[in-house]
């Protein structure tokens, strides 16, 4: 693990030169059909892992062929190249510090690039909605780099803020989606563009985070110290606008929680048990959302693998995905609360997992209660109770304080 961390930044160069050839072989392997003119693509029956795979991609082709256009082969001949290009990259990093400046702004630059494709990609889906999350990337991507400037007791505000945009932006592009089911998109679309999404996310973030790492080992975005000469400077007297004068409003939030907590027990004439702690609450009501998640999870999973499926079933696995998807956030839920109950940390992890799960199932509900669509993640009683098993929770990690050492 030490090793992992010693060496991230090479490591991450290694995997975004792997992406960009894979992408790039991929493309050359694809050009006809990337063009229009290869053979148009039957129904083939999905037997095997492999069968799931280049049903899969076939749908990412079709993305593609939007972008690149006419010009597969120059694409993905300079994919490739650029592929090659970061593993010589990572042996510069391993290597020597010299170029660590020049470095920096090279893998911000690229975080950037990506955040666009990225965006461009969804576009093909999403439409104008995409630039929601164009706009959470950009706030994620200035809150990473400038970060040091902010106040570090704020940053659950912080993450509240980016959460928010990313949260506005999910909800808006999946109605967008799914108002498109079945007229221009299929369910294998939407499936295949949201994970192809999220890797060019992922390693965007990456490619971000190596590009402050490098830029904070040359002392590019630290936070300069104050000393007498700038205190007593002219130009230091000016009011300058600060993003922490508008961050600290979890105090207000905690005063709203005393108050309505105090008008509660001074209305039933009760006093809570000493004993009862948030983090009991949490673990309770995250377990019934687990148990619910896995008994609907299970009866999906038990009609995914009956049978053999063709490309037009292919809503079952875009259910399947989903439903693991929500499995896995519940999980992790009760894991970092676990974790914040007996350790004091995870704080944030846990406020960003219960956000995204109450977000997937309260998008899915309302998805089931006002779009015309035959696909759904849950059965709508269950849908029901998850939305309101889940809502108790964000609102307890909205209004529960949060510790600087826990994470």
């Amino acid at each position: 693990m030490k090793w992992l961390k010693q060496q991230s930044e090479v490591i991450i160069s290694i995997l975004l030169g792997v992406f960009f050839v894979v992408l790039g072989l991929f493309i050359l392997f694809n050009t006809g059909r990337i063009r229009g003119n290869g053979e148009a693509a039957g129904t083939p029956q999905i037997d095997t892992f492999f069968d799931l795979f280049n049903a899969f991609f076939v749908e990412v082709l079709n993305i593609l062929g939007m972008v690149i256009g006419g010009f597969p082969i120059i694409a993905g001949i300079l994919s490739i190249l650029f592929g090659l290009g970061m593993f010589k990259i990572a042996q510069l990093i391993r290597r020597t510090t010299e170029y660590d400046t020049e470095l920096s702004f090279f893998f911000i630059g690229l975080s950037f690039l990506l955040f666009l494709l990225t965006t461009l990609l969804m576009f093909q889906v999403y439409g104008w909605f995409a630039l929601l999350f164009l706009l959470a990337f950009i706030i994620h991507m200035l809150y990473n780099i400038f970060n040091e400037y902010l106040d570090p007791r704020h940053r659950k505000e912080h993450y509240m803020v980016i959460l928010f945009f990313y949260g506005l932006a999910y909800f808006f592009t999946q109605t967008a989606v799914y108002s498109n089911i079945d007229v221009t998109l299929s369910p294998t679309d939407v499936l295949s563009i949201n994970m192809f999404f999220g890797i060019l996310w992922v390693l965007s973030l990456m490619a971000l985070w190596v590009g402050v790492f490098l830029s904070k080992s040359k002392n590019l975005l630290k936070k300069p110290k104050q000393g007498d000469r700038a205190t007593l400077s002219r130009k230091n007297k000016r009011r300058r606008l600060h993003p922490d004068e508008y961050l600290g409003f979890s105090k207000q939030l905690y005063d709203m929680r005393n108050g309505l907590l105090r008008r509660v027990k001074t209305f039933m004439e009760i006093e809570f048990p000493y004993w009862l702690k948030p983090n009991y609450i949490e673990l309770l009501l995250g377990a019934l959302v687990l148990i619910f998640v896995l008994i609907e999870f299970n009866n999906r999973h038990g009609v995914f693998t009956e049978g053999y499926f063709r490309i037009s079933d292919m809503q079952y696995i875009y259910e399947w995905v989903n439903l693991f998807i929500a499995l896995a956030l519940a999980v992790a839920y009760l894991f970092t609360t676990f974790f914040n109950m007996t350790q004091g940390k995870y704080y944030h992890r846990q406020m960003i997992v219960i956000t995204a799960l109450w977000l997937k199932v309260t998008v899915s509900l309302f998805i089931t209660l006002f779009r015309d669509v035959e696909l759904s993640l849950f059965i709508l009683p269950f849908n029901i109770l998850l939305v309101l098993l889940t809502t108790p929770l964000l609102i307890i990690s909205v209004f529960k304080e949060f510790h600087n050492r826990g994470r």
